[in-house]
């Protein structure tokens, strides 16, 4: 009975293990939280939003201002603030931004947008396939009536812009004078016309059958 009870363990443990690929995906047999890439079924890239006093050494003075869940097929992100209202000196200067992976992404900003008057605006910056390049944040004064709105996330992709016309190119001679334009083929139609225009009227001019 014991070796039975350890053999069905094995069968219910072996699809398991083997529905793991290491590639980070949910086995499709899983059912996946709303914030997930429901197309990819990957967990939503995270980052923290951080800001640090710029002429501070190193990462002293860090400070995680909150996360960021982006969901690139989905072109959707979220952000839930860690910390919020802390007073500091308007002149200041701040860098903002996030880590990606060992690389910082972000700009610089001065301590008036960290108001508790203010609204946050985190705006990210995404390539042709859906990947962060570059994050800004920023805000504007909050005129308070109600409830504070949550923090608004932008996000901007590539467009095609407008496309220049072109002329058809200048061909020139050996002798560096215009060539003459070439002529374009006629169609079936513009050749043999009168054909079908002097076949016309000879039908037309056809006496028809008598008595009938």
């Amino acid at each position: 009975m014991h070796l039975r009870s350890v053999f069905l363990l094995l069968l219910t443990y072996i699809p398991l293990v083997l529905s793991v690929k290491g590639d980070g995906k949910v086995p499709l047999n899983a059912p996946l939280p709303a914030d997930f890439d429901q197309q990819n079924r990957e967990p939503p890239q995270t980052y923290v939003l951080s800001r640090w006093q710029l002429n501070a050494a190193g990462d002293e003075g860090r400070l995680p201002l909150g996360m960021i869940r982006y969901v690139k097929s989905a072109l959707s992100a979220t952000f839930t603030p860690m910390v919020d209202g802390l007073a500091v000196d308007k002149d200041e200067k701040f860098r903002v931004g996030i880590f990606k992976g060992s690389h910082w992404i972000g700009g610089v900003r001065t301590g008036k947008i960290f108001q508790p008057n203010t609204l946050g605006t985190i705006t990210l910056h995404v390539d042709e396939k859906g990947e962060i390049f570059h994050i800004e944040y920023d805000s504007v004064e909050w005129v308070k009536e109600g409830e504070k709105p949550d923090t608004e996330i932008i996000i901007i992709r590539p467009f095609l812009g407008a496309q220049p016309v072109l002329n058809k190119p200048v061909v020139l001679t050996a002798e560096g004078k215009m060539a003459p334009p070439k002529n374009e083929e006629k169609t079936f139609l513009q050749k043999y016309w009168w054909l079908l225009v002097a076949g016309a009227l000879f039908l037309a001019a056809a006496p028809g059958e008598g008595g009938k």
